[in-house]
């Protein structure tokens, strides 16, 4: 834009409906050209046929082989994708298994699934967590840090504005309506997910007022801000996974914040910089949160550094210092599985393999479960490391790309259908092939597969459903509501 030429108003900007205005716009397309992935020179398989399935891809709304059209930041959504699917499988394993606590903490803690390693597989999702608020930091603050190095810094300030406008709704509506299905399934007997001491109200209408309750405590701003900035958890009453969705709320605008305050400084590196040490000190005063919110930033400006370098790596190129990435994503994939230490024996416990790390974790920090410290470290690292090695190919394939499409649906319902019908299942099939629970057998563990494998192509499907129904919805309408808003600011003046 030339000095000369009028700047558009904001309302004219997003009137018009242009996509480089939206911070939060999706970094993935299922129309267009074929995939260029590296992944999809790999012989065809099982899994290859398995996607060309016109039942899979009905069934669970799966994107068809060659739909895809990647863009630079596509991989975001495959990690995204995966670290919902980590949390998945910690919340249905342990149904079946306690693997929480370390391998040999005690005489009861033997299973090969808490080893080192193999755990990380199953016991994630801690540091899944923090690859989510890492990757909310990235996607959130690419745009706008692109601008800046283009020198359109004028086009940053609206695109926050309208972030601002919109990110409550994005992220609230999609859990009020599942609490609400959860308020209704009371009704019938069902306990909310993860919420052990719950006590039905004696009628609908009070289970009704009851849940207004606990979303206005979910939602309301003056009320999440001190516990959301540390990073505490409070679970609410309907669904205790929920306990993210205001930390990413509130992480979200301390990003805003931080684009709006660094807008002006020149100096890229100053700008890097400046972020790094709000990073660390985040972490100092035990913002965990903000951490990994704050070094999602800082990953995605070291990354357009990169771009305007040419040095970006792939396959053809790779990274100079390719050895040193990739020990870090293997430290950084091993520390993932670090046990929880909100318990005080865990602290005292031997925990074999994870001595180390758990020396290194300054207990003065203010946090509730000091692992945490670990977790984000692990889950920056993880972010970071991806972006600098051939791995990154494999989260544009359609299946990751597919899993980040429905992760936050995923995210969502996985705890309710474990309870409308996932426990009740397991018990079926126990009942059927006579298994006795916890009992650990090599037929106990087929019968889990059949029971893990068939639960989460329900869950998926239904995912999908949510994410159709619900979650695109919800975008579609803070769009047209800011909109509408605009429209009649503008008619006033």
């Amino acid at each position: 834009m030339s000095p000369t030429t009028p700047r558009p108003s904001i309302e004219e900007k997003i009137a018009g409906g242009d996509e480089s205005y939206d911070l939060e716009a999706q970094t993935r397309s299922y129309e267009g050209l074929n995939s260029t992935s590296a992944i999809d020179t790999w012989s065809r398989s099982f899994l290859d046929r398995l996607e060309e399935s016109p039942v899979i891809q009905k069934f669970l709304s799966y994107p068809a082989p060659g739909s895809l059209e990647l863009k630079s930041t596509s991989w975001l959504d495959g990690v995204r994708g995966v670290a919902a699917l980590g949390v998945y499988i910690f919340h249905t394993m342990g149904i079946w298994a306690s693997l929480i606590p370390a391998w040999h903490a005690d005489t009861h803690q033997n299973n090969i699934f808490q080893l080192p390693l193999i755990r990380t597989i199953f016991v994630s999702g801690g540091a899944a967590v923090a690859v989510f608020f890492a990757v909310s930091g990235y996607v959130l603050t690419y745009k706008s840090l692109k601008w800046m190095r283009t020198g359109k810094k004028d086009k940053i300030y609206p695109a926050v504005a309208s972030s601002m406008f919109r990110r409550g709704f994005r992220l609230y509506l999609p859990p009020v309506v599942l609490t609400f299905c959860e308020m209704i399934a009371t009704r019938f007997g069902f306990t909310p997910p993860l919420n052990f001491s719950f006590v039905a109200e004696p009628t609908l209408s009070a289970q009704f007022v009851d849940w207004l309750k606990d979303m206005h405590g979910f939602i309301n701003p003056l009320y999440t801000f001190q516990t959301a900035m540390q990073g505490i958890i409070v679970h609410p009453k309907y669904d205790a996974v929920l306990w993210t969705i205001p930390i990413e709320f509130w992480g979200s605008f301390v990003l805003y914040t931080l684009l709006l305050l660094l807008v002006r400084i020149p100096s890229n590196r100053l700008r890097m910089l400046s972020v790094a040490i709000y990073a660390i000190l985040s972490m100092k005063m035990g913002s965990w949160n903000i951490f990994c919110f704050s070094s999602g930033m800082l990953i995605a400006d070291f990354n357009l550094d990169q771009e305007e370098s040419n040095t970006v790596p792939s396959l053809d190129r790779p990274s100079r210092f390719r050895l040193i990435w990739t020990t870090i994503f293997a430290v950084a994939f091993y520390a993932a599985g670090f046990p929880a230490l909100v318990y005080d024996e865990a602290k005292q416990n031997p925990m074999p393999g994870f001595e180390v790390l758990r020396a290194i974790i300054p207990m003065e920090l203010a946090m509730e479960d000091h692992s945490r410290f670990i977790w984000s470290l692990s889950g920056v690292a993880l972010l970071a490391s991806i972006s600098q090695l051939p791995i990154k190919g494999m989260f544009e394939t359609n299946f990751c790309q597919y899993l980040g499409k429905i992760s936050f649906s995923l995210y969502l319902v996985h705890e309710f259908c474990l309870i409308l019908f996932g426990l009740r299942f397991s018990k079926l099939l126990m009942a059927v092939t006579g298994v006795v629970p916890k009992s650990g057998t090599l037929v106990y563990w087929i019968v889990c597969a059949v029971w893990f494998w068939t639960f989460t192509a329900v869950v998926c499907a239904l995912a999908a459903q949510v994410e159709k129904r619900v979650d695109a919805p919800s975008v579609r309408f803070a769009r047209a509501l800011e909109r509408r808003c605009l429209k009649v600011y503008k008619s006033m003046w």
